[in-house]
């Protein structure tokens, strides 16, 4: 069997786990499942594998329709059935009866059955997909040799999706194609100026299912802020001259600032002004082959949300409004391309130097060698039990506490973390995305 999987949003093989009685219902239980609560049915026990879908995807049509899941019965294989999804397929954070379901579970035979529905394997032949699955298998398509089909994927809402996706591919190709002969016409009479040194922050993972890559040593428990990333970097270019430019050396050597967002280099488009703005605040400080990522968070200058509910104490009046830098990474390359983390304490320290907000530390301490037995529920127990990933923000006591993030170093010796969201702010984001609000960063 083959899988594809995205980077970061995928539906997940695991197991559920303490599945007990619903306090104010009959007819559904709850369940954990990777730390999060979600309703199952009477039938759940403890230890059932089954294949979980957190609440940043949405399911495929094909999907969708052959498990007679959508809730109106005309698009469902059999129109008698009637499911409990929309048009969209996409999967909610909701509270029923109280109760704070985030996701939602299938068996495996939901597995199966959708890839006899969709010609992956013969029904006769009985060769399921769902026998090769095993627990921790990530995937958002299956397949069987060269055809697959697409389960779920990431949901973005629609107004989102039309500035990140920038039209349709036919569109997207003639583009491509134009820049690529204006490029080649520009070497002529131009120099070209590369970099290859100016990093992209990770995908940041979800602690709950990562959780085996944490190691003994230092661990470091910080708020995760719910604004806008950035990033800066003093970095090295190289200049090569154009074919008719003989007067000038072939190449060139010199460093140079540039800024951009989360996977877009530069400055233009979203909040440009006061990207800007930081560029001109951090550059002339900023050492060679050192690159800085920051969270924008409260409001924009003209008084907008960064991200609507989350001022984190950021004011706002009739001529504007007021945000915050916070510095949560820093990087150093060398001219040999290695490229090498700050420790936590090297970024707190460098965020005051630079005039920036820090990363809020709940708590810091020594994980040592006699690691837990189960890192899931060692992990469970820090966030949830702790009341680290609960209530308000340390930052703003009117601000919802979006979740935590937890540094460590891996096993390559590098400096890395996860994430974990609070149950309250996925129910939150669900309303939102609900009502055609969108997270910013799906657009950068």
């Amino acid at each position: 069997m083959k899988l594809t999987k995205s980077e970061t949003n995928n539906a997940i093989v695991t197991t559920l786990a303490n599945v007990r009685k619903h306090p104010n219902a009959d007819r559904i239980k709850l369940a954990t499942v990777l730390g999060t609560q979600i309703i199952v049915g009477l039938d759940a026990k403890d230890g059932d594998v089954v294949v979980y879908f957190d609440s940043n995807l949405a399911l495929s049509p094909e999907f969708l329709h052959f498990n007679n899941l959508y809730e109106n019965p005309e698009m469902n294989s059999d129109p008698r059935v009637k499911g409990y999804f929309g048009k969209n397929g996409r999967i909610r954070t909701i509270k029923l009866r109280d109760e704070i379901s985030n996701g939602f579970v299938v068996g495996l035979e939901v597995i199966d059955h959708f890839a006899v529905c969709v010609g992956l394997v013969d029904n006769v032949q009985r060769t399921f997909p769902s026998y090769s699955l095993k627990v921790g298998d990530e995937f958002t398509h299956i397949g069987w040799s060269e055809v697959s089909a697409e389960v779920c994927h990431k949901y973005i809402v629609e107004k989102s999706k039309g500035v990140y996706l920038g039209g349709s591919k036919k569109k997207k190709r003639k583009l491509r194609l134009l820049k690529k002969f204006y490029l080649k016409l520009l070497s002529l009479f131009q120099s070209r100026i590369t970099t290859d040194s100016f990093w992209k922050h990770w995908d940041t993972k979800q602690l709950m299912r990562e959780a085996h890559r944490i190691i003994p040593g230092m661990i470091y428990i910080e708020e995760k802020v719910h604004g806008t990333s950035g990033r800066i970097a003093n970095v090295r270019h190289v200049e090569k001259r154009g074919l008719l430019q003989l007067w000038k050396p072939k190449t060139k050597i010199f460093w140079k600032v540039v800024s951009g967002t989360r996977r877009r280099d530069g400055t233009q488009g979203h909040m440009g002004k006061e990207r800007r703005e930081i560029e001109e605040k951090l550059a002339p400080h900023l050492h060679k082959g050192e690159e800085l990522y920051y969270e924008i968070y409260g409001y924009q200058q003209s008084g907008r949300w960064i991200q609507k509910h989350y001022p984190y104490g950021c004011t706002r009046d009739g001529f504007g409004g007021e945000y915050k830098v916070m510095l949560y990474r820093v990087t150093l390359t060398t001219e040999d391309g290695y490229r090498v983390d700050l420790d936590r304490e090297q970024v707190y320290r460098r965020a005051e130097e630079l005039g920036l907000e820090k990363p809020y530390l709940i708590t810091k301490y020594e994980l040592g060698e006699a690691e837990p037995e189960n890192k899931f529920v060692y992990w469970d127990m820090m966030v949830k039990d702790f009341g680290y990933c609960e209530g308000q923000s340390n930052l703003d006591p009117n601000t919802l506490l979006e979740g935590v993030v937890v540094w460590f170093k891996d096993c390559t010796g590098n400096w890395t973390c996860l994430k974990h969201k609070s149950e309250e702010f996925l129910l939150r984001e669900s309303k939102m995305k609900d009502e055609g609000i969108g997270d910013v960063e799906d657009e950068l």
